[in-house]
C-alpha cells in the first residue's frame, strides 16, 4: 500500500513539474495572446451586441454570442497545438524524451490533454470580465450559476485538450493539416450552436436538431449558456455535460491507443 502510494505521488510530481515547464513557456506569449484575444471578442461583441440589433437583431443576442465566443477561444487555442505536435512527431520527436520520464506512457498522453485543457482555459477566462464590461447591463451577472460555469467551464477545456490530442493521432502527416479547418474544425464550429441553440435548429427541422447532436462542441455551448445566461431556451445542463463526458472521454481513450501504437510505446 505504502510502495503504491509513494509511485502515485510521484507519478503526480512528475506530471506537476511538466505542466509548470508548459505554463513557463507559454508565459512568454502571454501577453501577445491576450491581446489577440482580447481584440478578436471587442470587435464581435461591439458588432453584434450594439451595430447589428440597429438592422433588428435583437438585443440579446451579444450576451449570446459573448458565451459562443468565449468557449470558442479555448477550442482554437488546442487545435493550434495539434500542428506543433504533429511536426514533433515528423521531426526531432522530442516527446520520446518525455516518454522516458518514470511514469506510464498512458499518463503522459493524459498530462499532454490536461496541460492543453489549462493553456486554453486561461485565456477564455480572462474574457468573461471583458465581456461584462463591453456589454454593460446586457450581460446579467445575477442569471450565472457558479458552480455549474466552473464545472462545465472545466468539462469544456478537458474536452478541447483531449479533442486537439485525438487530431494529432488520427492526422498521419503535416500535409493532411490543409484540410483540418475545411472539413474538421469549420464545420464542427459552424453546426456546434455558436450562432443559434439548439431549440431554434430544432424548431426549423427536428431532424436537424436530433442530428446537430453528433456534434460535440454543441454540448460546450449549450451547457455554458445554460450556466451563465439561465436554463431556459437551451438543452438540459446536466444532459450537455454528460454528452460532453461521453466524448472527451472516448476522445482521449482512442487519442491514447493510437499514439501509444504509433510510437511503441510498451506501457
Amino acid at each position: 500500500m505504502l510502495k503504491n502510494n509513494l509511485i502515485t505521488k510521484n507519478y503526480l510530481t512528475t506530471i506537476y513539474y511538466l505542466i509548470r515547464r508548459d505554463l513557463r513557456v507559454f508565459k512568454e506569449e502571454f501577453w501577445g495572446k491576450l491581446i489577440d484575444t482580447s481584440l478578436l471578442l471587442f470587435t464581435t461583441v461591439v458588432i453584434f451586441g450594439y451595430f447589428l440589433p440597429a438592422y433588428g437583431l435583437k438585443t440579446d443576442y451579444g450576451p449570446f454570442l459573448l458565451i459562443g465566443v468565449i468557449a470558442g477561444f479555448g477550442f482554437f487555442e488546442v487545435v493550434g497545438k495539434v500542428s506543433v505536435m504533429i511536426a514533433d512527431l515528423e521531426g526531432d520527436r522530442t516527446i520520446l524524451y518525455t516518454l522516458t520520464l518514470p511514469i506510464p506512457s498512458w499518463l503522459v498522453f493524459v498530462y499532454i490533454g490536461v496541460s492543453w485543457a489549462i493553456l486554453s482555459s486561461i485565456m477564455s477566462l480572462l474574457m468573461f470580465p471583458l465581456g461584462k464590461v463591453l456589454l454593460f447591463s446586457q450581460f446579467d451577472l445575477m442569471k450565472i450559476n457558479l458552480f455549474k460555469l466552473l464545472l462545465i467551464f472545466i468539462m469544456s477545456n478537458l474536452f478541447f485538450g483531449f479533442f486537439a490530442l485525438w487530431l494529432v493521432a488520427i492526422l498521419k502527416k503535416m500535409s493532411n493539416l490543409s484540410h483540418l479547418f475545411v472539413r474538421v474544425i469549420n464545420p464542427m464550429y459552424s453546426f456546434g450552436g455558436w450562432w443559434y441553440s439548439w431549440f431554434a435548429i430544432y424548431s426549423i427541422s427536428p431532424i436537424l436538431g436530433y442530428l446537430h447532436l453528433i456534434n460535440p462542441l454543441l454540448y460546450v455551448m449549450e451547457g455554458m449558456r445554460a450556466a451563465t445566461l439561465g436554463q431556459e431556451g437551451y438543452l438540459p445542463f446536466w444532459f450537455s455535460v454528460a454528452g460532453l463526458t461521453i466524448f472527451t472521454v472516448g476522445f482521449a481513450w482512442d487519442a491514447i491507443r493510437r499514439l501509444q501504437k504509433r510510437l511503441d510505446c510498451i506501457t
